[in-house]
């Protein structure tokens, strides 16, 4: 969030502030200043509009904007659904065939193979899920551990380098999941290492890093096991890739 008031100010180095102060008391050239998405301007518009009709409670909007991409998916479809509504009746707006896992949140979203989750941000994060609005689904082509990897490597390289947990921590979960590819699987340093970055890490990019690796452990630690035994359960990564 600071960072994107870092890259306003025209700074050449993006790095997230240290909070407090928060935004809201200093924010964009010492100002006070609210940050919004555009799913908040949406809920907005539709308060205004038709206040009567807007059912909603001080934590849930009554709806949300859901945008569902990948495998089989030839371009980005975007829903609004009741926060009543599952992630299923999200995905069930574009046809995906050989459904194995979703991401849900965002880059780190949560790794999932259900979809039965209320869209509600309690029960989203109640489920070790991202709360942004976004769908990723991947059909059984995918593996696992390359899916996670590839995230991990993506905070290991976009982190602003500011905060000890996740410039090295990022590092080091990229070592430790290229050292299952040469036969070391390690889950309870994974575990605490990931716990580590979550807890210490300053801003929420940090924070949110760990999601996709804690989540998919849960729910595929025998596929990514498997790749210290040489084998690829998915047949789609090769050893070392």
């Amino acid at each position: 969030m600071t960072m994107a008031l870092e890259s306003m100010e025209g700074n050449d180095r993006l790095e997230a502030r240290l909070r407090p102060p928060e935004p809201t008391n200093f924010g964009l050239y010492g100002r006070p200043t609210i940050i919004h998405t555009p799913r908040t301007l949406t809920q907005v518009r539709a308060l205004l509009a038709t206040p009567e009709q807007f059912n909603r409670t001080a934590t849930d909007p009554g709806t949300r904007l859901v945008t569902v991409a990948g495998d089989g998916v030839s371009a980005p479809t975007t829903v609004e659904l009741s926060t009543e509504s599952s992630l299923a009746k999200a995905a069930g707006a574009v046809n995906v065939d050989r459904f194995k896992m979703a991401c849900v949140g965002g880059r780190f979203g949560g790794v999932t193979r259900s979809l039965d989750v209320p869209t509600s941000a309690p029960a989203l994060t109640g489920a070790h899920l991202g709360t942004n609005g976004v769908v990723e689904l991947f059909d059984t082509n995918t593996c696992a551990l390359k899916l996670v990897g590839d995230r991990v490597k993506f905070a290991r390289e976009s982190n602003c380098g500011r905060c000890v947990p996740c410039r090295e921590g990022s590092k080091q979960l990229v070592d430790l999941l290229r050292e299952i590819y040469d036969g070391s699987y390690e889950a309870s340093k994974l575990r605490e290492l990931t716990r580590v970055i979550r807890e210490s890490s300053v801003c929420e990019f940090g924070q949110a890093a760990p999601r996709p690796i804690t989540t998919a452990l849960n729910e595929f630690e025998s596929e990514i096991a498997a790749h210290a035994e040489g084998r690829c359960p998915s047949g789609t990564c090769n050893r070392g890739s």
